[in-house]
């Protein structure tokens, strides 16, 4: 019998031991407040299937830069004036991507004037106050910056190099995150921004293309895309990180 009772009061005694060791618990991910971080939108070219992100930006308090091609508006495949308009209206800024998306490192002279201030002349028209122009592919010459300056625009912006600095060192050069693909991620998007501040800050530009799912290499799925705007929202609404467009982050330098 003793042995019985001795047994059971080390069993007793075991589990009573089990029993008091605290439940392994996940280390919370630390969160980061924005102090020096600012996060602007970009699109490339006027694609009709921009023009789906509209809603999710109004609904996430959020405004983007679309670079247009004028020359190609209105044409089987790319936003109308009237949604243009729309986008305009909301808050989003507008601004120019040559006449017909070429590459302005590869013209010079009338030609190369032609495509980058006629482009502009073409928004103005429409109604739109234009200051920002995008690179075609990036590429440029210094006969094509200064035509930019020359066709009244107050800034350019490359493709890649960033993040940039707030105010970026030459605003005719403004440095642009690696491009969003089609493989994308959002919390590879989210790791860019915490990346910059965690650096120190700066301006992190975003640069999309088209918004479909699978259809360009250079593209991104709608679904991605509300998901980051909706991460961007909160982190607004929680953290201070601020998100403008390209001009009113240059407006206020």
């Amino acid at each position: 019998m003793s042995l019985v009772r001795n047994l059971f009061i080390l069993t007793v005694i075991f589990l009573t031991g089990c029993a008091s060791v605290p439940a392994a618990t996940a280390t919370p991910k630390k969160s980061i407040n924005f102090k020096n971080t600012v996060v602007s939108l970009t699109f490339d070219d006027g694609a009709a299937d921009n023009y789906n992100v509209r809603s999710i930006l109004t609904q996430n308090n959020l405004h983007a830069t679309f670079y247009i091609v004028s020359g190609f508006t209105g044409m089987e495949g790319y936003m109308t004036e009237e949604q243009l308009r729309g986008l305009y209206e909301d808050g989003n800024e507008i601004g120019g991507h040559t006449l017909h998306h070429v590459n302005v490192s590869e013209i010079d002279g009338d030609e190369l004037k032609t495509e980058i201030c006629q482009d502009r002349m073409n928004l103005l028209n429409y109604g739109f106050d234009i200051t920002s122009f995008a690179f075609p592919y990036g590429h440029y010459d210094e006969e094509a910056r200064q035509t930019v300056i020359d066709c009244g625009y107050g800034n350019a912006r490359g493709v890649s190099g960033g993040p940039d600095t707030i105010p970026p060192a030459d605003i005719y050069s403004i440095r642009a995150m690696p491009y969003i693909v089609s493989d994308t991620s959002v919390p590879k998007m989210m790791n860019y921004i915490r990346s910059v501040e965690e650096e120190g800050g700066g301006w992190a530009i975003f640069v999309f293309h088209r918004v479909c799912s699978g259809c360009d290499q250079y593209s991104i799925d709608l679904d991605t895309f509300s998901q980051f705007a909706a991460r961007l929202a909160d982190q607004q609404n929680l953290n201070g990180l601020v998100i403008k467009t390209v001009g009113e982050v240059l407006q206020e330098k």
